[in-house]
């Protein structure tokens, strides 16, 4: 089962590659961008698709890893503060016990 899943991922990473190059292949075409009045130098279309998709790929984690940071660190001060509300739950029953067994004690029978 380990093999065939191996064997599926590198068919996969094969047709992605060869779309790649055909990709790059079809689209050789130099032209130059404009952006906010600073131009670019004329590169092949491909080169500025794939750095778009390259780009893309590297900051779509980078801009999702903050707010999951936060997320996590409240979580773990929640998680805290629940240690710390069971903890004082227990001691103020173990008074309570003790309480109720000193009042059981002094009791006249």
């Amino acid at each position: 089962m380990q093999s065939f899943k191996r064997l599926f991922v590198l068919i996969i990473a094969v047709a992605l590659a060869a779309g790649v190059v055909f990709f790059t292949l079809e689209n050789r075409t130099p032209m130059s961008l404009l952006f906010f009045g600073w131009q670019t130098p004329e590169l092949p279309i491909a080169l500025y698709v794939i750095s778009a998709f390259v780009l893309g790929l590297v900051l779509g984690p980078l801009l999702s890893w903050w707010p999951h940071q936060r997320m996590r660190m409240r979580y773990n001060k929640q998680i805290k503060q629940l240690r710390a509300c069971e903890q004082k739950i227990e001691t103020l029953q173990a008074e309570q016990a003790a309480a109720v067994k000193v009042s059981a004690d002094s009791a006249p029978a």
